[in-house]
């Protein structure tokens, strides 16, 4: 169990780290009706994720000891970071076309009000764009679903990592619902760095994690 953990968490760790989802989380927050418009926007994303655990897990239900299949792993791995590291260049690329001196790009920015279909549709459609989270997420529940260990401890393996990659979005809107009045000067400031260095935070993590897989798939 703690062998797995160790490969689980790292990738866990770099799927939470998501810019584009956490501003459109903290802007929903500052418009009417703003918890039940992110609580919905927040249904959406877990519906995806839940959507993202079955997939990963379902991929390597096969006879995962085997050598080929263990190649296929390793490809897998080497894939994901490849992309990862394609990811992390046109994110580059963009930001030097833009204007090389200009601050990070900021995430895209949607009405401060939507409706709440519009808010889980929102929240839906930003997880399955959110290639970076995914690329990592899945081999993390891929490397679950491959472990020789009870099913009990995959349960628990896939619950922790679940709670990890979703922890900020968690701790935000829990903020947000719980101490509505306290938390505002600690999310905005939050929202006004998270505008700042989106790119630099998007390339880091894409860099970081790209290699790390790539590593890791390597014979």
């Amino acid at each position: 169990m703690v062998e797995l953990l160790s490969k689980v968490v790292p990738l866990s760790i770099g799927a939470a780290f998501s810019p584009t989802l956490l501003a459109l989380l903290l802007v929903i927050l500052t418009g009417k009706r703003s918890i039940a418009r992110a609580g919905t926007f927040v249904l959406g994303v877990l519906l995806v994720f839940a959507g993202l655990t079955f997939m990963g897990l379902a991929i390597s239900h096969t006879t995962h000891s085997s050598p080929a299949q263990k190649e296929i792993t390793r490809a897998i791995d080497v894939m994901a970071g490849a992309l990862l590291l394609v990811l992390a260049l046109g994110t580059f690329l963009r930001g030097l076309l833009h204007d090389p001196d200009a601050p990070d790009d900021s995430p895209p920015k949607p009405e401060r009000n939507p409706g709440l279909v519009s808010a889980f549709v929102l929240g839906v459609v930003i997880m399955l764009s959110n290639f970076s989270t995914i690329l990592l997420y899945l081999p993390a529940m891929r490397t679950i679903s491959a472990a020789r260990i009870a099913d009990d401890e995959k349960v628990l393996a896939v619950a922790i990592a679940l709670l990890i990659t979703l922890s900020p979005v968690i701790v935000i809107y829990g903020m947000a619902a719980l101490f509505p009045g306290r938390s505002r000067p600690v999310l905005d400031a939050l929202h006004g760095f998270i505008d700042r260095h989106a790119r630099t935070i998007g390339i880091v993590v894409e860099v970081v994690f790209g290699v790390y897989l790539v590593i890791k798939g390597l014979p």
